[in-house]
């Protein structure tokens, strides 16, 4: 994949997109904070987990229409990076595939034993995985894939 790609940084607080043109965008929600705010459990409950989306698709309210060319994401955040398909630099998942990660969360959620390999355990993951999905839906990312961390932000992306 040639097309450059929009970079994805999960900051504890915040979530920033820096896009192909050197425009950045922050959206209000970060792993931490979704965490500490919604995702109270490991696994989360149900409604613990809608209450997330409802957050993170808050914090995306006015940025339906980023105004880029790319529908590929990168980040080299470490809870996105411990998810299957995911762990290893130029790895890649596309939009069904992060699908099908949080289903295998909400199905957790509901009781449905999952093993660590499928998707692994914490609150920060969870939150990641919210967070990343509901970016690529609603800003119409297709794929993402894994990066190395810019040496400005790896102290900043736990």
């Amino acid at each position: 994949m040639n097309t450059p790609a929009v970079r994805l940084h999960l900051q504890p607080q915040s979530t920033l997109l820096e896009l192909v043109d050197g425009r950045t965008v922050t959206l209000a929600v970060g792993p931490r904070g979704l965490a500490e705010s919604a995702l109270r459990h490991d696994p989360p409950t149900p409604g613990e987990l809608e209450r997330a989306i409802d957050l993170v698709e808050d914090a995306l309210t006015g940025w339906r229409q980023l105004g880029t060319d790319s529908d590929r994401l990168v980040t080299a955040h470490p809870a996105l990076l411990t998810l299957p398909g995911l762990g290893a630099p130029g790895a890649g998942l596309d939009l069904d595939a992060v699908e099908a990660l949080f289903q295998r969360l909400a199905s957790r959620a509901l009781g449905t034993p999952i093993d660590a390999t499928e998707l692994p355990h914490g609150r920060d993951v969870a939150a990641a995985l919210v967070i990343l999905r509901e970016c690529m839906h609603h800003l119409g990312f297709g794929h993402v894939g894994a990066a190395e961390a810019p040496p400005e932000l790896r102290d900043t992306a736990r």
